[in-house]
């Protein structure tokens, strides 16, 4: 599991490609107000974002799966 400092990093970068500040996003996931964000993507994407943030086991299945460890290492610059 990603410590702060990486999960900081990668809301930098998801931050920018979603065109908005990271403090933003940060208050957003926590406050649950995904949809603004969501509006950022196209409908399919963000349908398959919800369904996975919704689902916590799913969440952690994907964040602990090779492929999101090895997309953690290059966002994260490792």
């Amino acid at each position: 599991m990603p410590n702060n400092e990486e999960l900081q990093k990668l809301l930098n970068v998801a931050a920018q490609r979603l065109g908005t500040q990271p403090e933003q996003l940060k208050q957003q996931a926590e406050n649950g107000t995904l949809q603004k964000m969501l509006n950022n993507l196209n409908s399919n994407d963000a349908a398959k974002l919800q369904q996975v943030l919704s689902d916590k086991e799913a969440a952690n299945k994907l964040l602990n799966s090779p492929q999101a460890q090895v997309l953690l290492k290059k966002f994260l610059g490792k």
